[in-house]
């Protein structure tokens, strides 16, 4: 009796001293939070593996955040998207009563939290009564008959019919005219005193029980044996994972696509793209099917469902689907779906090869990948036309990769492949040509400008991650991008430097899905230093927030303060399964077979087994042992294979076994302070030349000319002089430190006489004001009409042409309307015209569309804007726009071939 106690007492005390923190090895250490095999500790903050199907945490309990703002007669005019009040409700429930906002006031720092008026603990729902003083508005009402709100027209007085409120938590919503509609939304004066009321409930949300010791625990509760199952030696990294397969099987509706995350029953293009590429094409191939069919329209073309400006072709990243379309055969084979999703793949490139590629450069034109918020990632000064003519790294890596596929899958199906081949030769030669800082070593976040485009000078996550991963980076690239991009201490950023005056989401944010595929492209790279820092970035913010989370504010690594958050954020749990699949497997589908590159960092040694991967008509269990990025011996069912390749055709149940070689190459990453450049000079015209007002901790300006820096000053103040030419000036602030700010909005300097502008003919309307000349001609639904005018030029030359243009369809940050038609000039074609929408009903707000360069003749040219098939929008339709002239203005005197001056 007393040996039985002694060894029950032994096991008790070697379960105490496993579980301890003496116990835990350490797998990462940085200089603000530690990742152990069981562990991740960050300050006062703790997360324990307790088991393999447990963790507890004690950061914070969530709370309810509520992103919101107000908006006068359902329209979105107090705040710019993203650029929202916040407040957050403690988990207990009772009724709260917010601080008066007055609207259109600054947005609050943080999340402050309301007043709570009455305590209930034994209530599931918060009455919340918001409070908005209106009395400025009603003053500029009785002084001046309107009111200018900060974003959208002005409203009259006699056409004030009240206030409401949007937002991103049930019972709120974004869509301002679907707020308007619910009469149980709009706010109330009942004394008189201009400040209304509004009460509203709100389910309460304690996302996580609490333990004995009042630790927030995350316990599987789903039954996900049909998954792969993975268990190693660091009992952290196998709760993560097994935390993910549940967040994975609770991200599936019941139609059996996939969810974007707990907050978004739907799914975009691009989200669930980059999600099934990281892992789910693997784990759900019939889910990521469905959810891809999901994403095309009814004439079988790709959909750009989220984006600037009118979405496609401003936004023209909707080409993710091809890399996940093409996972998803690699990984189950099916023949039937390679047809399918080449159908799809050549009719959608169709009108991407007219619209944005530029044959110039060979690159393509549109939105960063997934930073399709405007004011998060670009100057302010650019408008969607702009952000339509700027070349982004991550949708040029998009578009590359797009066309190898196309080639591949031609291939596979016994098609030419050529045509494929050259597109995708050409945009990676514009991508290392015109983006690839060599003394940056690493690529611009994009090229930008009107006439002449300038490399921002900041580094973007995403992109550089696919650029290694694609092959673009070549020759010796991958190596220095993999050393030289930019990471901060909790995770790789959206980008970086960022930008002043913008709060965290996609600027000064990290994204989990963006460090996976950062960790993915290391170890691609061979970096074992990213490869260990990417790993505990992505472990680290999942087991304290015991979810996988949409972003997270890059200098404290907390999700407070982001704009919009998610738990089970579907390609952060997507990216969190693929540091298994992708880095530590280093699984890679061809169509010869499954090949393995596995990365395992030294804190990561030891046995680990993955038991049940269903890949194409085979089912393997595949054991790696040691560390290391080298195999030393892999077998089959105990014979050696001659290389790491389970080949495609393979059937039945089958045991893999790697073992490595315990080597790891050396190499640095760029670990950074999280930075912000100066802010970008606004720039004007006077009489002496170019002036703008100071920038704060700028220590000088460049001053820019037609994309060259052609002097530096500390002057706000620069002289210019008009010439027969156009000249594009822009101005840009030098930090103390070094950091540059954008470049400024391009001022137009040229000679009155080398600018000529000419109105359409026909029936002109002159309802919507702000037009210059006799009136306007719209551009109506009808695929049939084309604008025909006729032009004199008297000098030939070079020449961009474009067209001054409203469009009042809708906001920028949404719908799909964007109207584009095809400028032909003497009957040939010349590119695209595209007159995105400017804001809801604002047809009165004029700007010209993007400029095409045009060599001319002196002499009469015919200008046309025609309606072609590829101009047609994803939404099917022909959208409308109001033609006020067009523009053409001289660059360079000259034909080539003509000797004139």
């Amino acid at each position: 009796m007393t040996r039985l106690l002694f060894v029950a007492c032994l096991a008790i005390c070697l379960c105490a001293m496993a579980a301890s923190p003496a116990a835990a090895q350490t797998i990462y250490q940085g200089n603000e939070y530690q990742v152990t095999d069981t562990s991740v500790v960050q300050g006062t903050f703790r997360a324990v593996a307790e088991s393999r199907t447990r963790i507890t945490s004690n950061y914070q309990r969530e709370r309810t955040a509520v992103n919101f703002k107000f908006s006068l007669n359902g329209r979105n005019n107090e705040r710019l998207s993203g650029d929202d009040r916040r407040l957050r409700l403690d988990p207990v429930g009772g009724l709260y009563r917010t601080p008066v906002y007055v609207f259109g006031g600054r947005p609050d720092e943080g999340f402050p939290q309301p007043e709570m008026v009455t305590r209930r603990a034994d209530t599931d729902a918060f009455e919340v009564v918001f409070r908005v003083d209106l009395r400025p508005v009603l003053r500029s009402f009785r002084e001046n008959g309107v009111y200018d709100p900060p974003v959208g027209e002005p409203i009259q007085e006699e056409d004030f019919e009240g206030v409401t409120i949007v937002g991103d938590t049930d019972p709120l919503v974004w869509d301002t005219q679907q707020a308007w509609a619910d009469e149980d939304m709009r706010f109330q004066d009942p004394d008189g005193d201009g400040v209304y009321h509004l009460s509203l409930q709100f389910a309460r949300r304690d996302l996580r029980p609490l333990n004995d010791r009042g630790k927030a625990v995350w316990s599987l509760t789903e039954d996900v044996s049909d998954f792969p199952q993975y268990t190693s030696d660091q009992r952290l990294v196998d709760a993560l994972y097994t935390l993910s397969l549940e967040e994975t099987l609770l991200d599936i509706r019941e139609d059996g696509a996939f969810m974007a995350g707990k907050k978004w029953t739907g799914v975009w293009t691009r989200d669930i793209s980059y999600s099934i590429l990281l892992s789910l094409a693997l784990v759900k191939p019939e889910s990521a099917k469905t959810s891809l069919r999901a994403k095309v329209t009814e004439d079988g073309r790709i959909i750009q469902d989220t984006g600037t400006g009118g979405s496609w072709p401003v936004s023209s990243d909707r080409m993710t689907w091809a890399l996940a379309a093409w996972e998803t055969y690699l990984t189950t084979g099916d023949d039937d779906w390679l047809q399918e999703s080449y159908d799809v793949l050549r009719r959608s490139v169709q009108a991407d090869l007219r619209t944005v590629v530029d044959s110039t450069t060979g690159l393509v034109h549109g939105e960063s990948s997934f930073m399709d918020w405007r004011e998060q990632s670009y100057p302010d000064w650019m408008d969607p036309k702009d952000i339509y003519r700027s070349q982004t790294l991550s949708t040029n890596v998009v578009h590359y990769r797009t066309y190898r596929i196309l080639a591949q899958m031609a291939a596979e199906l016994g098609e030419p492949s050529q045509r494929w081949d050259k597109v995708a030769a050409s945009i990676k030669e514009g991508i290392n040509e015109h983006l690839w800082m060599p003394t940056k070593g690493h690529y611009s976040v994009f090229r930008y400008g009107r006439n002449h485009l300038s490399r921002a000078d900041r580094a973007e996550g995403l992109g550089a991650s696919l650029a290694i991963l694609t092959g673009v980076a070549d020759g010796g690239r991958a190596e220095v991008l993999a050393e030289q991009q930019p990471v901060v201490e909790f995770g790789t950023p959206s980008f970086w430097p960022y930008i002043p005056g913008i709060p965290p989401y996609h600027n000064a944010g990290i994204w989990p899905f963006v460090s996976s595929y950062w960790t993915w492209a290391s170890a691609e790279a061979q970096n074992t230093a990213g490869v260990e820092h990417g790993l505990a970035s992505i472990y680290r913010a999942a087991a304290l927030f015991l979810t996988n989370k949409e972003n997270m504010v890059a200098q404290t690594g907390h999700f407070e303060g982001t704009q919009i958050n998610s738990d089970r954020q579907l390609w952060s749990v997507a990216g969190n399964l693929a540091t298994v699949y992708r880095v530590l497997y280093g699984m890679r589908f061809t169509p010869e077979g499954l090949h393995f590159r596995p990365f395992v960092p030294e804190g990561y040694s030891g046995t680990h087994t993955l038991e049940g991967v269903e890949y194409r008509d085979a089912t393997l269990d595949i054991e790696l042992r040691g560390h290391g990025h080298r195999i030393v011996q892999i077998t089959l069912d105990g014979e050696p294979l001659d290389e790491p390749l389970i080949p495609a055709d393979l059937s039945g149940e089958h045991e893999v076994r790697i073992v490595l070689n315990g080597g790891l190459p050396e190499a640095n990453i760029h670990l950074v302070p999280n930075r912000y450049t100066p802010a970008t000079p606004q720039v004007q015209r006077d009489a002496g030349g170019l002036v703008w007002d100071a920038i704060d901790g700028a220590a000088s300006y460049r001053v820019v000319r037609n994309g060259t820096v052609v002097d530096t000053t500390a002057s706000t103040r620069y002289a210019v002089s008009e010439a027969s030419t156009l000249a594009e000036y822009q101005v840009q602030a030098v930090g103390v430190g070094g950091l540059h700010s954008f470049l400024s909005e391009p001022v137009r300097v040229v000679e009155a006489s080398s600018v000529t502008t000419v109105q359409p003919a026909g029936t002109l309307e002159t309802e919507h004001d702000g037009y210059t000349g006799d009136g306007y001609l719209p551009l109506r639904l009808d695929a049939h009409r084309s604008v025909t005018m006729e032009v004199e030029v008297e000098t030939p030359g070079l020449y961009s042409l474009d067209v001054r243009y409203a469009n009042g369809s809708g906001p920028v940050n949404t719908d799909n309307k964007a109207a584009i038609r095809t400028l032909r000039v003497d009957g040939d074609r010349v590119g695209p015209i595209v007159l995105p929408q400017r804001g809801p009903d604002r047809w009165s707000d004029w700007g010209y569309s993007n400029p095409q360069e045009i060599a001319l003749a002196a002499g009469t040219h015919t200008v046309t804007l025609v309606f072609t098939n590829s101009n047609r929008n994803m939404n099917g339709t022909v959208n409308a726009a109001n033609l006020d002239h067009v523009r053409l203005t001289r660059l360079k005197a000259g034909v080539p071939g003509d000797e004139s001056p």
